[in-house]
């Protein structure tokens, strides 16, 4: 018969207290990693705070994404408001009407926004625009988001006549309108893409910085995807501020 062998029960004894120790290091590692990322939002919310304090007047953009929004409730916290209207030749946000209508009346200043396409002609944009907009293009500047996708980014040889492009359709705005037009867009593709052709043009900085932006830069988004409660229901809006004293705010709008 093979013979068993048996551990003494000391060696058992012996091992436990390592495992023991094992465990809390990990938990303790744990607890430490936990803490230290408790600890960085906490500092990283208080440095946003601070940063927001030297900016006044703050607003929000929608679109069809962001629900039903009471602009009574938002006037409260928000200075400005930009809807989403449009974009290309084709594509219209469903809740641009709506959100129109029901944001008149409220102590808010309104401003309209539409996003350049480079596989349609400025004028096929302007007059998608106007059709869908006519006269509700609020009281602030028309916003002109641009942004890079698909193959359309600086290596493609076609940007420059593109440029021209969207340059069109600045002075079809402006032409059309008669209340200015403002350029959405991150700093990559305002320094490739739009300031050789609109280096003069208003500028809103996309998902930038809340420091270090020269006059021109009329708003800053600082939260792309941030969020407003109303209702006890979150609902997700982009959040930008004035670049701005509240007496140049006061200039800006007149």
């Amino acid at each position: 018969m093979k013979r068993r062998d048996y551990q003494p029960i000391y060696d058992d004894t012996f091992r436990h207290p390592h495992r023991r120790r094992r465990r809390w290091l990990i938990v303790l590692l744990v607890l430490v990693i936990l803490g230290s990322g408790v600890f960085g939002w906490n500092q990283w919310q208080q440095y946003q705070r601070e940063q927001l304090a030297t900016y006044p007047i703050r607003g929000v953009t929608l679109n069809q994404d962001s629900g039903y929004v009471d602009f009574q409730q938002l006037s409260q916290k928000s200075a400005f408001v930009y809807l989403q209207a449009t974009s290309g030749a084709t594509y219209t946000d469903d809740d641009f009407s709506d959100n129109y209508s029901r944001c008149q009346g409220a102590n808010i200043q309104v401003g309209v926004a539409h996003t350049f396409s480079f596989t349609s002609s400025a004028s096929q944009q302007y007059a998608h625009f106007k059709d869908t907009v006519g006269q509700d293009t609020g009281t602030l500047p028309i916003r002109v988001s641009v942004n890079y996708y698909d193959q359309y980014n600086n290596n493609n040889a076609s940007m420059a006549s593109q440029g021209q492009k969207l340059k069109k359709l600045v002075n079809l705005f402006s032409s059309g309108y008669q209340q200015g037009v403002i350029i959405f867009a991150n700093q990559t593709v305002m320094t490739q893409f739009v300031d050789p052709v609109l280096s003069s043009q208003a500028k809103w900085s996309a998902g930038g910085k809340l420091k270090s932006h020269g006059r021109e830069v009329k708003f800053i988004e600082y939260n792309a995807d941030g969020s407003l409660s109303q209702s006890n229901q979150s609902q997700p809006v982009s959040r930008s501020v004035f670049n701005g004293s509240k007496q140049d705010w006061k200039t800006f709008i007149k």
